[in-house]
């Protein structure tokens, strides 16, 4: 491992809180999501962005797909609390 992703990783696991649990998207409800902290919201929203994304697509983080991304989750999700995160994902964030 380079040294720097090392240190990265290191950083990472120091700032994770003690009680961090797995994640798994397909048992979050939307209405989970929706009442979820700001910045729980904001790293599922990123790790969706990567996970919904074509293979091999360039390292770019677009802001305006991620405000839009973002809007359609909190929108099928209010209509639809009782659906798990990945079939709203599904429904608003296709990898074309």
């Amino acid at each position: 491992m380079p040294p720097r992703l090392a240190i990265l990783a290191l950083l990472l696991l120091a700032a994770a809180p003690a009680a961090a649990q797995d994640m798994d998207f397909s048992k979050i409800k939307c209405s989970e999501f929706i009442a979820s902290p700001k910045d729980e919201v904001g790293s599922i929203l990123m790790w969706l962005e990567g996970f919904y994304n074509k293979q091999n697509a360039p390292p770019i983080m677009y802001q305006d797909k991620t405000m839009k991304d973002f809007k359609g989750l909190a929108e099928y999700c209010t209509a639809h609390g009782e659906d798990n995160l990945i079939k709203a994902a599904d429904a608003v964030m296709p990898v074309k």
